[in-house]
């Protein structure tokens, strides 16, 4: 099994000697940042599993770091905060992992939240790369689909056999049956 890698964000060293000895003796590798910038440089670095974040952290917007770590598909952040306000509630709710840690840090309560952090962005992860995936197969269907019909059109000939002529020509370039599709759409759809 992996080790999960885990960046921890805090302006409080303290904190982050804290939490980094919690996540050492549990297991993880740990990284650690004092201000947005460098959170977001060794993000980009490292792509941890996981970013904690102090909501105090300083530098930055944390919860527009925290989007570009996540748009950017750098890691999952978890916010740490003192006072979970409905504010604060608000900015993380389109986050993709919807947790955060209270402070002072229970180390208890920290190895749950990460845990389960970790589990779930491993499974959107999974589930995100299943819908590219499936829209990737859906999209070369529709091309070749609409390859057939043009060759069916042009040709007058039965879908079958437009798509064993588009099967024959994949074939016989040994490229992809969409790769071919979009040679038949650009040569007769112009």
């Amino acid at each position: 099994m992996d080790i999960s890698s885990v960046l921890v964000a805090d302006s409080s060293q303290t904190s982050i000697s804290q939490i980094k000895d919690i996540l050492i003796k549990r297991g993880y590798r740990v990284y650690q940042a004092s201000d947005g910038s460098a959170a977001l440089r060794i993000a980009r670095g490292i792509r941890p599993h996981l970013v904690l974040m102090d909501v105090n952290l300083w530098g930055t917007d944390v919860f527009e770091t925290g989007r570009l770590i996540e748009s950017e598909k750098l890691s999952t952040i978890v916010f740490m905060t003192a006072k979970p306000s409905r504010e604060f509630l608000d900015k993380i709710g389109p986050m993709k992992v919807y947790a955060y840690i209270t402070k002072p840090i229970n180390p208890v309560q920290l190895i749950q939240i990460v845990e389960f952090s970790l589990i779930n962005s491993n499974r959107i992860k999974t589930l995100e790369e299943r819908v590219e995936k499936l829209e990737s197969s859906l999209s070369a269907r529709k091309t070749i689909d609409r390859a057939k019909g043009i060759l069916m059109d042009t040709l007058g000939i039965p879908e079958q056999d437009a798509y064993n002529r588009l099967r024959k020509m994949s074939m016989d370039e040994g490229k992809s049956m969409e790769w071919v599709a979009k040679g038949v759409i650009k040569k007769y759809d112009d």
